[in-house]
């Protein structure tokens, strides 16, 4: 996951969008495997405690070998994990300013190509600019 998300991040600062898809693909369905394994997990943990949902709520269970390293696998990989997180903070950053870049440049182009008043029509005359709102007088 990780080395995905950097490789993801190298390719936003690149502007390629191309292989940014790609990479996306691939964190997702990663991230959907993952999902699989914590449920699954998540039943064995419940096999050993019914009230245990994570792997320290059943540590107690392992021999006192196996927990300490078992703890340690479990920080580590929750390190890697916040790691992660903060990876795709950063990814979902810098992509959401690329995209606000992106927008306000059209809006811009956008504006400057909408006609101003007093222009010509194709016919070469004025166009008529539509009236200002307002309030109807008169009979009925």
């Amino acid at each position: 996951m990780s080395t995905l998300q950097e490789a993801e991040f190298t390719h936003l600062r690149v502007l390629d969008p191309s292989k940014v898809a790609g990479l996306e693909f691939s964190i997702h369905e990663l991230l959907r495997q993952i999902a699989a394994e914590r449920t699954d997990l998540r039943a064995i943990y419940a096999t050993i405690s019914p009230e245990a949902k994570r792997l320290p709520d059943v540590l107690h269970t392992f021999p006192e070998d196996q927990r300490t390293k078992a703890q340690a696998l479990y920080e580590a990989m929750d390190r890697r994990e916040q790691a992660c997180a903060r990876q795709a903070e950063q990814n979902f950053k810098m992509a959401l300013g690329f995209y606000d870049q992106s927008r306000s440049c059209i809006e811009f182009i956008q504006k400057q190509l909408a006609p101003k008043r007093d222009v010509y029509t194709a016919a070469g005359r004025y166009a008529r600019a539509t009236a200002e709102p307002t309030l109807l007088h008169g009979r009925m």
